[in-house]
């Protein structure tokens, strides 16, 4: 029986991925909260890993310790670099750039043809090119402008370079694919002020707080919301495809 891992840092992200498998086993690897299931002859594991290239490549350790895989799947949303990318678009990697990469990790070439494959059977836009991995989020058009200037790369995100490593070590074929969330002339400034950057989760009482001096962000709020649910969408069509397609 093959076996894969998808990684996701948020349990928003995590979601769309769980609910396209079925008779899904809530587990722990190490300090990781995961997902185990079994479809078409594969298991599947699904570990949200938290935020950031120290945690994402703990989580990758960890997993890579328990069993041999056929696939690390890197998944989750992106910010988008790229002026034509819109929320909900699909990037799929043929490389990783940036933070623990050593100069960039490129991906599995069959893998990340199957993904294509899948996205377009799925009918969700997709596109390949690097996705750039970076330790800070790139919070405003200019230096998103910035880092696809510097970099060459579709997308951003902030785990991407330490599962790709974490792969390579442990001889373990790497893809990755994103849903892209912000578009290349989004602000996020606010974003910081009331959400915890261990975990991406909204601290309600900062919120509020914030809110109510700042009464003008709750429409900056629900386009975000927007954002999320394109994001999330696009997500569980893909895999749930992916996952139909598993062993055809």
């Amino acid at each position: 029986m093959q076996r894969i891992a998808i990684f996701a840092a948020l349990r928003w992200e995590c979601t769309p991925v769980v609910r396209s498998l079925r008779q899904v086993e809530r587990t722990r690897i190490a300090d990781f909260q995961a997902w185990r299931a079994q479809t078409r002859g594969t298991e599947v594991w699904v570990v949200k890993t938290g935020i950031g290239v120290d945690q994402a490549g703990a989580a990758a350790r960890a997993v890579a310790g328990q069993n041999r895989f056929s696939l690390f799947l890197s998944t989750g949303c992106a910010g988008a670099l790229a002026p034509q990318l819109q929320p909900g678009d699909l990037v799929i990697a043929d490389a990783i750039v940036g933070e623990a990469t050593n100069g960039g990790v490129r991906t599995d070439v069959d893998q990340r043809c199957r993904l294509q494959s899948v996205a377009a059977a799925a009918a969700v836009p997709a596109v390949l090119g690097s996705i750039l991995c970076s330790r800070q989020m790139l919070a405003t058009a200019a230096t998103k402008r910035a880092a696809a200037t510097q970099h060459d790369s579709l997308a951003v995100e902030m785990e991407g370079g330490a599962l790709a490593s974490a792969a390579a070590s442990s001889g373990t074929p790497f893809a990755a694919i994103r849903a892209i969330l912000d578009t290349a002339d989004t602000e996020l400034r606010h974003a910081g002020k009331f959400m915890d950057p261990q975990t991406g989760s909204v601290r309600p009482v900062a919120l509020a707080t914030y809110l109510a001096r700042h009464p003008s962000v709750l429409g900056d709020l629900l386009a975000m919301q927007k954002m999320m649910n394109a994001a999330q969408d696009s997500l569980q069509r893909f895999f749930t495809q992916w996952f139909a397609s598993i062993g055809e």
